[in-house]
């Protein structure tokens, strides 16, 4: 940041806490300065962030994070980031000069990938405290103070993105309260991806759109009861006959989700929660049949219950849990969480083969997968690292988890077992009825997923800290039942093992190796896969200073397109590493 931009910045937030009577105190931590370094085997071009869902695997590049929090009075807070975007100025581009055209010059894209500064996450907040009213926060909020599966917690790249209205205060009853909010919903969320009742038009009421939301919480002998409202209506501009008396709007879209949350312990050693969910999307207002992509493209009603018992056992260092989920496949909340939230117990599908098809993704996704609670073409995985958890959509979902942690010996081990239907198993769906460009119109699927975990930590070389896991994913969809041949099986296995070691007093080092085997049946075609993955993580700390690298390389052969004939040859090296400074 230049000199004449930083003195402005400097003076205007100078003569902000200046205006106040009190002495206001000024909180500058979490301010840090990121570096990220990506290389790989795919020599893939960044295209606008580097990272490997842009399909880019090069590149380095600087961000700068000002982080401030103002105490102005015991009552009032206020806050905010001042944030480089540079995710696409890249060491090399010389601040947005490091490239020029043929004829000379700069393109509008080059210029915009110098390191700008932006303001992100501005709020205020207030605590009045009145008997009626604790809290008030105007301006930014990540919303993970609702649920996932209403309004949902905003994905850490995003959580500056959404700003709203906040308000919570205490009820009549001890240990009660009430939260109220209205939540500005971006454009793309809104009806047909915000391009109202026809495609790509104009819609000039998506600016005041908004998602707004009650909630109560109170307490019930032993239980704690948790209530919640959600509406949302879009709307779109109308036929006016007389503009100089204002333009009309109509309603074109609404969606409601109604949830109901209980949690309690009924005797030692045992938790209940359940959940029940219950959400309606309404087109009558408009025409049948114009939403298309992320909203149902006629109106339904549908449900989402979820179960979930822990039991701590009298047998030592053994505790069970059990989820039962039923999602249907009709449940819609425009505002749910699109990844950054696990919503389910199980670990899903194996992440080793996520985007499997890509090259860039030939060693898939190193950590396990998350379930949603969005729509499938609504959950979000674009710009993802490879070392990050990719996301699946668990809408339409039905079944039971079993999930058992035991340590024996000084290890700990896991195992899971994992049964899923699915609410959207039909057959000869309508190719226009209101799920039908979300789903196949036929389905006949199960999924079956063992997962086992142990760790130990051997006492040589001053601790070797070693894992084991293997996992196993059994999915088989019959498709329709009129056709034989279209019959699809895929069976994943693989068995990942870990070795950590603190090598020096502020270096830790980890390798690990993994093995996978996807085997698919489509009718009557086998296409074998399997892939080894070796693995070097790196993680150095100093006070106030880390740095961390991953770097793996990936062989094996399979048919990632599906093409009948020989198997291809797949070979990959990829590389993360980043370097952080905290203030």
């Amino acid at each position: 940041m230049s000199k004449y931009t930083l003195k402005p910045l400097c003076l205007a937030i100078g003569l902000a806490m200046a205006g106040s009577a009190s002495a206001a105190t000024l909180d500058l931590s979490g301010t840090n300065f990121y570096m990220k370094f990506l290389d790989g085997s795919q020599m893939g071009a960044p295209t606008g962030s580097i990272d490997t869902a842009s399909g880019g695997d090069q590149g380095q590049f600087t961000e700068m994070n000002l982080n401030f929090k103002a105490t102005i009075s015991p009552k009032v807070e206020a806050g905010g980031r001042i944030q480089s975007r540079s995710s696409a100025a890249y060491w090399t581009e010389f601040g947005g000069f490091g490239q020029e055209n043929a004829g000379g010059g700069y393109t509008a894209d080059q210029i915009n990938h110098q390191k700008f500064m932006k303001l992100r996450g501005a709020y205020v907040e207030l605590s009045p405290g009145y008997d009626w009213l604790s809290q008030v926060r105007v301006g930014t909020s990540d919303w993970g103070m609702f649920d996932p599966f209403t309004v949902g917690k905003i994905r850490y790249i995003d959580r500056d993105n959404y700003n709203g209205l906040y308000f919570k205060g205490p009820m009549m009853a001890s240990g009660s309260s009430w939260e109220l909010a209205r939540v500005s919903l971006p454009s793309y969320l809104q009806y047909n991806w915000g391009q109202g009742p026809v495609c790509c038009s104009t819609d000039n009421a998506q600016y005041n759109e908004a998602v707004y939301i009650a909630q109560f919480k109170m307490p019930a002998g032993p239980a704690k009861l948790a209530a919640s409202y959600m509406s949302f209506i879009d709307h779109t501009v109308g036929t006016t006959a007389n503009t100089y008396t204002g333009v009309n709007t109509r309603a074109i879209y609404k969606n409601t989700v109604l949830s109901l949350k209980a949690d309690a312990s009924p005797a030692d050693g045992i938790d209940l929660r359940g959940a029940y969910y219950r959400s309606t999307s309404d087109t009558s207002a408009g025409t049948v049949g114009e939403t298309w992509g992320n909203a149902p493209r006629s109106s339904l009603t549908d449900k989402a219950i979820k179960l979930d018992v822990d039991w701590t056992t009298p047998v030592d260092s053994l505790t069970l849990s059990y989820q039962y989920f039923n999602i249907g496949a009709g449940y819609y909340s425009t505002a749910a969480a699109r990844r950054e939230s696990d919503v389910l117990l199980t670990e899903g599908s194996e992440s080793a083969w996520y985007n499997w098809g890509n090259a860039i993704w030939s060693g898939g996704a190193t950590s396990d997968y998350t379930q949603s609670a969005s729509a499938r073409n609504v959950t979000d995985n674009a710009y993802m690292d490879f070392n990050e958890s990719p996301a699946e959509s668990s809408i339409g979902w039905k079944g039971h988890t079993f999930m058992g942690k035991y340590e024996v010996a000084e290890t700990p081990m896991s195992l899971e077992l994992t049964r899923v239907g699915y609410n959207n198993n039909w057959q000869n769906y309508s190719a226009t009825g209101p799920l039908s460009n979300y789903f196949a119109l036929n389905q006949d699927r199960s999924t079956n997923i063992i997962a086992f975990k142990l760790n130990h930590n051997f006492q040589v070389m001053g601790g070797l800290d070693a894992n084991l896991k293997f996992k196993r994913v059994d999915d088989k969809d019959k498709v329709s039942a009129a056709i034989a041949t279209d019959d699809r099986s895929v069976l994943d296995s693989g068995v990942t093992a870990s070795v950590g070691n603190q090598l020096f007093a502020d270096l830790y080092g980890t390798l690990s190796f993994g093995r996978y085997i996807r085997d698919i049946k489509a009718g009557a075609n086998t296409f074998n896969n399997s892939k080894s993955i070796y693995g070097v993580k790196l993680a150095y700390n100093l006070p106030g200073f880390e740095m961390g690298m991953l770097t793996q390389w990936i062989r094996g052969y399979g048919y990632p397109t599906e093409t009948v004939g020989p198997s291809i040859k797949i070979q990959q090296y990829r590389m993360k590493a980043y370097a952080q400074v905290n203030f």
